[in-house]
């Protein structure tokens, strides 16, 4: 299992090359952080508070928290009209390393999820996945009887998971005219991409049936591995990752747009790039054996038990 998570931190790393080699263009030299022709200054996006700390600069974004309700966000961020820019040149191999999951990493993450779905709904039957990319988790759901929809944005990624026989729109969801009301909205590590989650929750609220639900897999600020790592951790990644929520701030939110949590649980623990570092290794491509416990301090099953894994499962529903 060690080698298998090695070699997924090498396939992203990968990617991450890449992804950097893009974003260069946008960062300004002198000051190490992205040009101000291409951001926009922000309120914190849950409580709104302009009382920030600065937590640290990486890869030309700035990361602070909010001294009222411990939110950790990017700010500033790109414009609408330079984030459009940047993923329309940006690489799209993340669906590939999906899709070429032999070792089952993400198949069994998905249905996770979906045990968690229908244990909190027996009933549903109808699944909207917005950021759907090419289809994997659509294809899982579609295995145990649901009709399967889905939003995608990249090109050839809808295309790729519209031949597979779902229903897939190519645009924002505020954009399409949906007569469908859905059982459940998934978003699959897209909120934390999303600037404005407010307007985001508002809008998926007008798509679910009276008693849908909305699962979100984030990663979360809370999580053992972001508070050891801290710049060093893939989750803060300096561009796209604007919001990085936690457990009470995913919840403030939720209930700021008439939602409440039905279920909150922590998968991924980290612990072996947790021991990476500790170890001072690279924290992703380390050595150490040990994925189940922190020497002295932790073991996988407190971690999640104290919610403190790499990412948050969420379930909401209405108030």
């Amino acid at each position: 299992m060690g080698q298998i998570v090695k070699e997924l931190h090498e396939k992203r790393m990968k990617l991450w090359d890449r992804t950097i080699a893009n974003r260069k263009k946008y960062i300004d030299i002198e000051t190490g952080v992205i040009s101000n022709q291409y951001t926009k200054k922000r309120s914190c996006p849950v409580c709104e508070s302009n009382n920030e700390l600065e937590i640290f600069i990486k890869e030309g974004g700035r990361y602070v928290k909010c001294e009222d309700c411990n939110m950790v966000y990017l700010n500033p961020v790109f414009t609408n009209e330079a984030i459009k820019s940047y993923y329309e040149s940006n690489h799209t191999e993340q669906s590939g390393v999906v899709e070429s999951d032999t070792d089952n990493f993400y198949v069994n993450i998905y249905n996770g999820g979906l045990d968690n779905i229908q244990n909190t709904s027996s009933y549903a039957s109808t699944i909207l996945d917005i950021g759907c990319s090419s289809g994997t988790f659509l294809d899982l759901a579609k295995k145990r009887k649901f009709n399967t929809f889905g939003i995608e944005l990249n090109q050839s990624e809808y295309k790729f998971a519209k031949a597979k026989g779902h229903k897939v729109y190519n645009d924002l969801l505020e954009n399409i005219n949906l007569k469908e009301k859905f059982d459940v909205v998934t978003l699959w590590d897209v909120f934390e991409h999303l600037e404005d989650g407010e307007f985001y929750l508002n809008e998926i609220k007008k798509v679910l049936s009276d008693s849908g639900i909305i699962f979100l897999q984030v990663p979360s600020s809370d999580s053992l591995a972001a508070k050891i790592l801290r710049e060093h951790c893939n989750m803060y990644d300096g561009l796209e990752h604007v919001n990085l929520y936690g457990v009470s701030t995913i919840e403030k939110l939720a209930n700021k747009c008439g939602f409440k949590v039905l279920s909150l649980k922590t998968v991924i623990s980290e612990i072996g790039v947790i021991n990476n570092y500790l170890n001072y290794e690279n924290p992703y491509l380390g050595t150490t054996t040990n994925k189940d416990f922190i020497p002295n301090l932790i073991d996988e099953e407190q971690i999640h038990e104290t919610l403190q894994g790499y990412k948050l499962q969420v379930i909401l529903g209405k108030e």
